[in-house]
């Protein structure tokens, strides 16, 4: 991690030191370039995904670039992803050791009954109907977005007991994110579990992780 974190400040540093009369926006892209590549490189997508959306999060701010998504098409899990909020001093921080850690220790969790990157996909369809595939298991449903774009809304069907999620949607520099409630999540994850036959041990060991964090956010971060 500390190798990549020093590769990600050579890259800002050198595409400075050449900018002349670029823009910030060049410099900013060129070494978000730089950074992805380090990153795919880390150990652990967790660390890997929280370092690209540090950057992709750095350029949206400077460029003023749209973080908006368009869904429709086949999308494949990558990890979950966390962000902390509340009065606490790690309040709204995204990708910290802390996040970092809870991340990790979710996705081994997640991993133990088959919901790990790759293994999962979602595919939302134009006409606002889309299938979450865990494993050979389809969960069905329909999805809108609010808010201009920043808002998704996941209505789920009958096997999932019409469970409905709306949290943030958001853009990164490899894909999108989804962002719930901490306690839609894991109701999402009780009903997918029970579903797929997971043990209940499962479901209680993510549970005895999340509680050890307010306030929290939690979701999907994707990739088409």
């Amino acid at each position: 991690m500390k190798k990549v974190i020093v590769i990600i400040a050579a890259a800002l540093m050198l595409a400075s030191m050449s900018a002349n009369a670029q823009s910030l926006s060049t410099i900013l892209q060129k070494a978000a370039g730089a950074a992805t590549t380090a990153a795919n490189n880390a150990t652990g997508s967790t660390k890997a995904g929280s370092i690209i959306n540090k950057v992709g999060d750095l350029i949206y701010s400077y460029t003023g670039a749209s973080n908006k998504v368009s869904l429709p098409g086949t999308w494949k899990y990558q990890s979950v992803a966390l962000a902390l909020t509340g009065d606490s001093d790690i309040a709204n921080v995204t990708g910290t050791a802390v996040a970092t850690t809870a991340e990790q220790k979710i996705n081994d969790t997640l991993a133990k009954f088959g919901f790990a990157a790759g293994s999962v996909t979602f595919v939302f369809n134009e006409d606002l109907s889309f299938t979450c595939n865990v494993g050979n298991i389809p969960l069905n449903g329909t999805w809108k977005t609010l808010n201009d774009g920043s808002t998704v809304q996941l209505q789920f069907g009958k096997a999932m007991k019409y469970l409905s999620m709306t949290g943030e949607l958001k853009g990164n520099l490899t894909g999108c994110e989804m962002m719930f409630d901490g306690g839609k999540f894991l109701s999402f994850m009780k009903s997918a579990m029970s579903i797929v036959g997971s043990a209940s041990s499962s479901m209680s060991a993510l549970t005895g992780i999340t509680n050890n964090y307010k306030g929290m956010k939690i979701g999907f971060r994707l990739s088409k």
